[in-house]
């Protein structure tokens, strides 16, 4: 097995490292790495961000979110934990009848666990757990000729952050993705024989995967730009992240001294396709072509803002400001 040896704490430099790997390398034997992340939250492939994420807070500190090619669940991730990735050929014979198959590769990381006296099992889906807690998720695709394997581990992970991140409060959405199962979850750490350190235990493990003399697989100057290109070209993209949310709608209200304020609206691969206001409330403007001028922008607050700034400085409500239209359509998002 090939071992690729990383420093990066950056997601979407290893979501493009895994697909430029997949598509443009024509690997011949299965390559494994081991890589971790300053604090990120990363969306299953078909999966909406607002129903999946409590956005206040991930931008109130400045959180990273990003979207990976493979479906399942939203994890988060931080340097208390690592991620591990397999890349291996895909049987030109299996092509025709593939289907995903996570044992296989589970099996692996199960094995070395129990090798280092760390009691993991599979449960019945793709998570890994100990004692009934689960400490990985695990996800797989296939591009090209190669067959994508990834998944968690959270070694000491914060997981107060990670439900804090990963609950978001109730609201009114009505969504055609899928929401995850917020599984009870621990840390390996707490059930280690060791008193190892992430990074300790990040070495042992490789030990058990690849052995004391991994067969080392490095990346040429023109992979590194190729990966960084694809990167950025995709993986940081807003079309990317945001642009493939399901299609959902929400219905959010507040009342204000102005009256009640009801919004309609939805919205389709993160872009409003209609916007509609209800209430009791007075306007000396037509709402219809506000209704109208938003339809196509971006399903986001500060392009909100900027469209409002630009197009409508005057409040468009009696007693109700711009900035409270605002709040009120992104409302426990």
């Amino acid at each position: 097995m090939l071992y690729l040896a990383t420093d990066s704490l950056d997601a979407n430099y290893y979501f493009a490292l895994e697909e430029y790997l997949m598509t443009q390398k024509e690997l011949k034997e299965d390559l494994f790495m081991i890589w971790q992340t300053e604090f990120t939250v990363m969306l299953g492939n078909y999966q909406n961000a607002y129903v999946e994420l409590n956005l206040p807070e991930l931008e109130k500190n400045k959180v990273m979110i990003t979207r990976r090619n493979t479906g399942g669940g939203t994890i988060f991730t931080d340097r208390g934990g690592w991620q591990f990735s397999f890349i291996t050929p895909r049987p030109q014979s299996d092509k025709r009848h593939e289907a995903i198959n996570f044992e296989r590769f589970m099996q692996s990381i199960i094995q070395a666990l129990q090798s280092l006296k760390i009691p993991a099992e599979m449960n019945s889906r793709n998570d890994l757990t100990i004692h009934g807690k689960k400490i990985s998720g695990n996800a797989q695709c296939f591009k090209g000729d190669s067959i994508l394997h990834h998944g968690s581990l959270l070694f000491e992970t914060d997981l107060t952050a990670m439900a804090n991140y990963l609950n978001p409060a109730k609201h009114k959405l009505i969504s055609k993705g899928i929401k995850s199962v917020k599984d009870r979850t621990t840390n390996i750490k707490n059930n280690c024989p060791e008193d190892w350190t992430a990074l300790s235990f990040k070495e042992a493990l490789i030990k058990q995967i690849v052995g004391d003399q991994p067969n080392s697989f490095y990346l040429s100057e023109a992979d590194e730009l190729a990966v960084q290109k694809l990167k950025k070209e995709k993986f940081e993209s807003w079309e990317w992240v945001f642009g493939r949310n399901p299609a959902f709608s929400l219905v959010n209200e507040s009342v204000f001294p102005g009256g009640l304020l009801k919004l309609h609206c939805k919205v389709e691969k993160g872009v409003i396709q209609s916007l509609l206001f209800e209430g009791d409330f007075f306007s000396t403007h037509d709402l219809r072509d506000f209704e109208h001028s938003v339809k196509g922008i971006s399903f986001n607050k500060k392009t909100m803002q900027d469209h409002f700034n630009d197009n409508y400085p005057q409040d468009l409500i009696h007693n109700i400001s711009n900035q409270q239209i605002i709040d009120t359509l992104f409302k426990d998002l």
